[in-house]
């Protein structure tokens, strides 16, 4: 069964985020409460929030697992964004970024040999 902490651990990977301490100062609690919420053990509305704020990620994603951790943002993901989640799962922006080139250079090459009059 899937639960918030783990996709608490996946923001943390995502945001590249291995010292608590760092977090826990920086949102203003214990570091063994961000431990705690890591095992998916209950968290106040109020550390939610600010937790989401500071981790930058979408609140209804990391509650309910709904959406996308970036959802909060309002803006659509590119194509290329989306076809890559789907495929390979949540990816980095760097890898997201790289995937966006291969494709538009694939979507070039395509257009070039579309716009070749037959032989």
């Amino acid at each position: 069964m899937d639960h918030w902490g783990r996709r608490l651990q996946q923001a943390f990977r995502r945001r590249r985020i291995r010292k608590l301490h760092a977090l826990a100062a920086e949102i203003g609690v214990d570091q063994s409460a961000i431990s705690r919420w890591r095992k998916g053990q209950p968290i106040s509305l109020t550390n939610a929030v600010v937790l989401c704020h500071a981790l930058d990620i979408s609140l209804d994603w990391l509650v309910t697992g709904h959406g996308t951790m970036e959802a909060h943002r309002g803006v659509a993901s590119t194509p290329a964004e989306l076809i890559a989640e789907v495929l390979f799962g949540n990816i980095t922006a760097s890898e997201a970024a790289a995937f966006r080139q291969t494709l538009n250079t694939l979507s070039e090459a395509a257009a070039r040999r579309a716009s070749r009059p037959d032989a």
